[in-house]
């Protein structure tokens, strides 16, 4: 059984260009799925924000228009939400970066959210490099991928020259916020080195490049998360294998 460690954002909201602010938080379709596919899997999950703030749920990811019109499956998510009670009272991500704990993966769902609170959160660069020296996965869909921004070593970012996907800009464009953001996550991420490839809006898109695993949109959760919750599994095969003695 692995452990894995959800990293959610704490923000409610997300300044504009216009100096507007625009109400943002976590996006349910992209914790929710992948919640549950690491637990049918036989993993543990914990769930943290920066200092351990309440995670901030984005209602707009109940708008109708995101869920083909179909209220059954709006009232479906919401009830699935309402059954993790870990999320509201989540970890301080501070405080595990300075207590040296290892998880075996770390995920970062989106929503703008991560924009404002995850893309400079220095505890959070820690665990990501913790994570991968430690051959663990990390997982980030959506915008989730800001949280990986801040691995970085003597202004190098780990990630520089991996393949990868985010919340493409044509997507952005279609949300009517292209031109309202300060930065498009995607230009940022390859600023920094990333090798990003899109599918076309809407549609299931994961990329994996050795131990990262990003998706693109909401579409992808579930594939993103099953690769990753089969391939802890197998990485959890592979070191009973090697034990001397039987494992516990």
């Amino acid at each position: 059984m692995a452990h894995v460690l959800f990293i959610l954002t704490a923000a409610d909201s997300l300044p504009l260009n216009d100096g507007t602010m625009m109400a943002t938080g976590f996006w349910a379709q992209e914790f929710v799925p992948a919640h549950h596919l690491f637990l049918e899997h036989g993993h543990q999950i914990s769930i943290a924000t920066p200092k351990g703030k309440p995670a901030m749920l984005d209602e707009n990811c109940f708008a109708p228009e995101f869920h083909g019109h179909d209220m059954g499956r709006i009232l479906n998510l919401r009830e699935q939400l309402d059954e993790i009670d870990a999320w509201r009272t989540p970890l301080s991500l501070e405080r595990i970066a300075l207590t040296g704990v290892k998880y075996d993966a770390v995920f970062f769902p989106g929503g703008h959210g991560p924009m404002v609170d995850l893309i400079d959160s220095a505890a959070a660069g820690t665990l990501v490099k913790r994570t991968l020296a430690n051959h663990g996965l990390i997982g980030a869909i959506c915008h989730g991928p800001a949280g990986l921004i801040p691995a970085q070593h003597e202004g190098h970012w780990l990630f520089a020259g991996y393949q990868l996907t985010c919340f493409s800009p044509e997507e952005e464009q279609l949300a009517g916020l292209s031109q309202r953001l300060p930065d498009l996550l995607a230009d940022q991420l390859a600023a920094l080195g990333g090798k990003l490839s899109f599918a076309a809006p809407g549609t299931e898109h994961v990329v994996i490049d050795r131990q990262l695993y990003t998706g693109q949109n909401p579409a992808s959760a579930d594939k993103l998360a099953y690769h990753m919750a089969r391939r802890l599994k197998k990485m959890g095969s592979l070191n009973k294998n090697a034990c001397d003695a039987p494992c516990d």
